[in-house]
């Protein structure tokens, strides 16, 4: 408990299997935060300056083939006027924004522009201490990379667990398929996601996942592969995109010469639609879209608001009668190990 609140340091299945109960179609985040933490909980963005590996040369100066650059606060409307102001003030700013909203009753700090471990142990501290320096805020969501996170980070935020905090990781895999990352210019593989979701778990830590649905030369039938290696893995929730293309990136090169074509909504939903059918019922999902304006964005043409996309993949789950996990299944059952022949 921290502030009279309840945080969270492993995810309840009960209170999903109770969700299902009362007819949600797959886990919804936050169904799940407002039944466990007792009120509504919602996340504040926070720019802390950091860079990328895949940026500054590192690993590589090109980034990934979809990434314009590390702008992308700019998609949020409320950080605009906030961006240069120290980090408390942020906090506090972004929190009093969306209270005034209606968003919530306490907040989770979400650091999320750019690889944001991706500085020395005592400099990451001084960032974090002062983000959760805030009466409201119970935790801190940290958007970064599985190759960004050594033992060092994670005992960082494992004692920031043992204070109270709610702490989540958000790693941006994309893909657990090898071809594809090498693809995309991830610069990393799958082994990595493998070790921080065990290191972060031990130290209370949770662990969401970016993935990104429709992904150049990726097929149907690996991204159905990618719910079951994920749920496997034991992440505790997923945010899903689709592959947009973004003006400036070598991916709006591949599309204007023809080398690719960005799904359609009908495909993506039922790309989702598929993916949570093979997903385990146990991940929650924070994300099924992109809320992306039209700066900077050439395809898809349709609106990937997940207010317009969720309704339509619930629509398609009700009419195939299915839910998240439902066809969810690793090898033979006791039962059917009995030969045919």
């Amino acid at each position: 408990m921290i502030k009279g609140i309840k945080t969270e340091k492993k995810i309840n299945r009960n209170v999903i299997d109770q969700m299902y109960k009362e007819g949600y179609l797959y886990a919804k985040y936050g169904v799940y935060a407002r039944k466990t933490h007792g009120c509504n909980i919602f996340k504040v963005p926070m720019n802390a300056g950091f860079t990328c590996p895949n940026w500054d040369g590192r690993l590589s100066s090109e980034g990934c083939i979809y990434c314009p650059n590390l702008a992308r606060q700019f998609t949020y409307d409320s950080f605009r006027r906030v961006i240069e102001i120290g980090i408390k003030e942020q906090v506090a700013d972004q929190v009093d924004y969306y209270k005034k909203k209606g968003a919530g009753d306490k907040a989770l700090v979400y650091i999320a522009f750019g690889t944001n471990t991706y500085l020395p142990v005592y400099e990451l501290m001084e960032i974090f201490d002062k983000a959760l320096d805030h009466p409201d805020v119970i935790g801190l969501s940290i958007g970064t990379r599985p190759d960004c996170l050594p033992d060092e980070v994670l005992d960082l935020l494992g004692g920031y667990v043992k204070k109270g905090y709610e702490i989540w990781l958000e790693i941006g895999q994309q893909s657990v398929h090898y071809h594809t990352e090498e693809r995309i210019n991830r610069r990393h593989g799958f082994a990595e996601a493998m070790r921080v979701v065990e290191e972060a778990h031990k130290r209370g830590i949770l662990v969401l996942m970016f993935l990104i649905m429709g992904l150049p030369y990726e097929t149907p039938t690996e991204m159905i592969e990618t719910a079951r290696v994920v749920s496997t893995l034991g992440i505790d929730a997923l945010k899903l995109y689709p592959c947009l293309v973004m003006k400036g990136t070598r991916l709006a090169e591949e599309y204007k010469n023809g080398k690719y074509r960005p799904v359609s909504m009908s495909e993506y939903a039922s790309i989702i639609v598929n993916f949570l059918e093979h997903l385990s019922p146990y991940v929650l999902i924070q994300r099924i879209s992109k809320d992306c304006g039209l700066d900077g964005k050439i395809v898809p043409e349709w609106n990937t608001h997940r207010f317009l996309v969720g309704p339509r993949v619930e629509k398609l789950l009700m009419i195939r009668g299915t839910r998240q996990g439902s066809k969810y299944k690793l090898g033979l059952t006791s039962e059917e190990l009995k030969p045919l022949v």
